[in-house]
Order: structure tokens, then sequence, then C-alpha cells
């Protein structure tokens, strides 16, 4: 039913005004005779008033006096005619002011209604306007929509070529993995072969120079002070807590590549640098000039920048030793939870978004060089490689996905690995697989290679508490860590997938991140809700200085 418009309305109602008038006009006749009527009465009574005194009453003869009677006989019945119209028309009258009081009333109704309809015609007619705008606004939506939809057919297209490009490569890779492995064998083979020569020749040489003896001691004592320093040996106890800073929850934590410095990202907007070669009780710097949340850091390769990622829709990279912005990358519409160095150049970046595409930045620029779609929210991303060709990213569909940057396509989908979202990816320090963290409490070590899973982590007191709760490697790719909902800290072995530490320190409640420092001296825990980090001692030096019975965190200060 349509709404008829103010025109109509006006016309509808001048129409009935021009009835009501035609009703009101049919007794203006009536009225207009009797009125008449009752002026010549009128002036009959006063021609007979005027001519009765003059007639001399002796002298009027009886002809005169009938004709007379006779005219006053008519001039009463006319009177009383007249008095009986008069009466009627009075009646009329009074009916037709009742008839004018209710037409009054109608009119003033119908004025009312025509006022509430006018205010609901321009009330319509404004939702009309907006309806048409919103209409306006969604086929918009729907072309872009289309356009995506296109797209993402053609990379589905070009995904499934490139899957069987990718199975016949996979059979001549594992052909040739065989007959490397055969290769291989036959060098181990004569690697045993050259021992057992080596053996008997060492025994014939037993009485060599004491220089030569002296050379060998040096040698050894070296490869051995290798060894050790890049034995890892897990703790216990963390060695000191640091009370963070932050006004609000720590979202992140991550250390630099040399070992250098961890920051710390937290709810307040702002990151906590801290400098691991000197006393770390407080922060050396704080960097700000985020709108909102910080969710992850990474440092480059010479811990000169330090970018991170943000809840207000963009990422910044700071210089470290100004302690200022260089450069503001804006370009994603939703939340940023990842943002990464490419380790092999420090003017390209990588950063994933809830709103389902990753970026590649070039810094040299200052504007994304690349875009990539896809079905998901991504909540982590890692590269593979040092020059940052192959991306890997965790999804929130339970999905691991895996990228070419340079062409922008995806390379596989894993599916089926999580049965929740991912939190986390993690490369490994050899780069042939990724470590993942998921929100049904698993972990898992991916191997890139074959695309199938290896290992898997679990633990009954292990409980994933965030979307962004992150996982590690340790330096030597022996071990993996995680953080619990109750603030424990779980470590397991990557040879043999057993829980080797359920370690919980000074932590009472969500741990939002762990972070391993590269040199294997230290991990570093952060706690969501209390701001708490932790400092846990990794290094085989510090454990052999230290009594094994002691419990107290205090035993293991540095």
């Amino acid at each position: 039913m349509t709404t008829p418009s103010i025109d109509d309305i006006r016309l509808d109602i001048w129409k009935q005004l021009e009835q009501r008038d035609q009703k009101e006009h049919a007794f203006h006749d009536v009225i207009s005779s009797n009125q008449r009527l009752q002026q010549q009465l009128s002036q009959l009574l006063k021609r007979l008033r005027n001519e009765s005194p003059t007639l001399p009453s002796s002298k009027t003869t009886s002809v005169e006096k009938e004709n007379l009677e006779l005219r006053i006989r008519e001039l009463k019945e006319e009177r009383a005619d007249f008095f009986k119209l008069q009466s009627e028309n009075a009646q009329r009258l009074v009916l037709m002011n009742d008839q004018l009081r209710v037409k009054e009333d109608t009119d003033a109704k119908q004025k009312q209604e025509l006022t509430q309809l006018t205010e609901k015609a321009s009330k319509l007619s404004s939702k009309c306007e907006l309806q048409i705008e919103q209409l306006r606004e969604k086929d918009i939506t729907i072309q872009i929509l289309q356009d995506e939809l296109s797209a993402l057919q053609l990379e589905i297209t070009t995904t499934e070529e490139r899957n069987q490009q990718l199975t016949k490569e996979n059979l001549q890779l594992v052909q040739r993995w065989m007959e490397k492995m055969n290769s291989e064998a036959e060098k181990m083979n004569e690697a045993t072969q050259f021992y057992e020569t080596a053996l008997h020749q060492a025994a014939r040489q037993r009485q060599s120079t004491s220089k030569s003896k002296s050379s060998s001691t040096t040698t050894d004592h070296h490869q051995n002070k290798l060894l050790k320093t890049s034995t890892i040996v897990l703790p216990n106890h963390p060695y000191r807590t640091l009370s963070s800073t932050h006004d609000g929850d720590l979202y992140c934590i991550q250390a630099s590549h040399t070992g250098k410095y961890f920051a710390t990202g937290s709810e307040d907007r702002k990151i906590k640098l801290y400098d691991t070669t000197k006393s770390i009780a407080s922060p050396m710097s704080t960097l700000s000039g985020a709108l909102q949340s910080i969710t992850s850091i990474d440092f480059n390769a010479s811990d000169e920048f330090l970018v991170a990622s943000s809840t207000d829709h963009s990422t910044r990279v700071w210089n470290l030793a100004t302690k200022r912005i260089v450069h503001t990358l804006t370009g994603h519409i939703g939340k940023v939870y990842a943002a990464k160095y490419v380790p092999a150049d420090s003017n390209r970046v990588v950063t994933g978004s809830h709103d389902r595409t990753l970026k590649v930045w070039d810094l040299n620029k200052g504007w994304c060089v690349r875009t990539i779609f896809s079905f998901s929210s991504c909540n982590d991303v890692c590269l593979l490689d040092p020059d940052g060709q192959t991306l890997v990213s965790g999804h929130l569909d339970n999905t691991l996905r895996v990228w070419d940057s340079k062409s922008g396509n995806g390379i596989k989908d894993l599916n089926g690995i999580h049965t929740d979202q991912i939190t986390s990816v993690c490369v490994s320090p050899d780069g042939s697989s990724v470590l993942t963290n998921s929100r049904d409490n698993t972990l898992k070590i991916v191997d890139l290679r074959m695309y199938e899973v290896t290992h898997s982590f679990k633990a009954p007191t292990y409980q994933n508490g965030l979307n962004w709760s992150r996982a590690c490697y340790s330096p030597d790719g022996c071990y993996v860590a995680a953080g619990s909902r109750d603030g424990s800290i779980h470590i397991w072995n990557t040879r043999n997938s057993q829980l080797e530490r359920h370690m919980k320190g000074d932590h009472n409640s969500i741990i939002s991140g762990v972070a391993w420092n590269p040199l294997g001296t230290d991990l570093y825990s952060a706690e969501k809700g209390p701001k708490t980090v932790c400092l846990w001692d990794t290094s085989i030096e510090q454990r052999s200085s230290t009594s094994p019975s002691s419990s107290s965190p205090s035993s293991y200060a540095k």
C-alpha cells in the first residue's frame, strides 16, 4: 500500500470543503425568501396603519367596509402564513446550525489528522531517503564482494593448478629424497671405514710430541666450551620477577635477535624495552605513540629497529637509538594481530590482521607492496626463509596457511591440524617446521617439507587462555615452551614429545606469551593480569654454579 503524497491530501480536503459549502448554501434561497416576505408584511402593516385613520367613519359606505374587512382578513391570513413560514425557517435554521457545528467539529478533527498525517509523511520521507542511502551503500558493498568473489574464484583455480603441480613435484622430491638417503648411507659407510682407518693410524701415533698434545688439548677445550654454551638446561624457578610498569594488561613479550634486548607490549598503548646486558630491575626506555593496545613485537636482525602491531588498525616502527617512530603503516581495516621483520631485509615488514588479509610493506617506499587475501582472520604470522619469500599464518578457522609473498598465491592450506583457532605460529631454528599453539589446548609441530604433523604436545594442566597466546622454540630446537591459563609454564621435549617441566614461579593467572633468548641463556614469560614478567635461567653455567637442592627463587639470581 503506497502512502499518499501531501498534494493528494490537500486536494482531498479542498473537495470536502467545497461539498460542505454546497450543503450550507442549499438553504440560502429559503432564508432570503423569508426575509423578503417579512419585509413585505411590515410594509403592508405600515400602510394599513397609515390608511385607516384617514377614512371617515361616518361616511364609509358598506361596500368599502366590506372591502376593507376582506382586505384585512386576507392580510391576516397572509400574516399567519408568514408566521408559519417564519417558524419553519427558524426550525430549519436551528437544524442548519446544528449541522454547521457538526461540520466544524469534523473539520477541526480533519485538520488535526491532516497535521498528524503531514508529520508522519515527513518522517516517512526521511526514512525513505535513509533507506535509499542504505540501499546505495549495500549495492556498493555487493559490488565489492562480487569483485572479491571473482578474485577468489580465480585464486582458487590458480591454487588448484599449483596444487596439481606441487603434487607432481612432491613425488619427484620423494624420489630424490630416497636417492639422497641411499647416497648418504653409502657416505656413512665410507666415513665409518675412514674412521676405523684413522683409529689404526692414531694407535701408531701415540708417541707424538708435547707441542702436538698441547695444540690438541686447546682445540678440545674450545669445542667443549662451544658445546657447553649451546646446551640448554631447564630451570625450576625464575631467578627474577619484574613487576611491570605498564598501566594495563600485558599482551605480548619478545626477545631481540641478538639477545641484547627484550620488550613487552601492553593494553596501555606502550612498549617497555629492557637491556639484558645491564640491570633489568626497570625498563631501559618506553616507546609510545600507538593509539590502542599493542598486540605483537618484533626486532630487526641488527636490533636497530622495533616493529609493533596494534588494535588501532596500524603498525608502527621505532628507531631504538632515538626512541622515535619512523614509520606508521596504515592500510588494514581491522585489528592488526601480528607484525614480523623480514630477517634478511630490515626494510620489509609482514603483518597479519583481523580483516582476513596479510600485507607486505616496503619501508623505503612507506607503503604496502603486496596484499594477500585469506578466508579467515589472521592471529599470527612467521617467515620460513630469511628473504621472506614463504610466509606461514595461523587463522581463526583452525587452518595453517603457507603463502608465496612475491606472487601473493597460497602454497598450502593445512586443515584439521587443530579443532580450535590457532593463536600463534613459530618457525623452528632450522626453518624446516613450524610450531602451532591453539585454543584446543594442544601444540603441534608441522613439517613443511611433507606437510605433516610430526609432534603433538599436550598436558592435563595446560590450557591456552588467550586468542593471541604465543609459544616458542628453544634456540637449539630441542624444546618448546608455552604458558597456561593458571600461570604455569610448560616445556616439552621435541624429540620424544614428553613434558619436561611444569613450573609456575610467581605467576598466578593467564600467560600471554613466552620468548626464549636466542643465546639460550634466558626464557621470558609475561603474565596478562597482574602484569608481571618472570626471567628463567636456562644457561648451563648458571645451573652448574647454583645448588640444585635449593628451591628458593633467590637461589637462581645472577
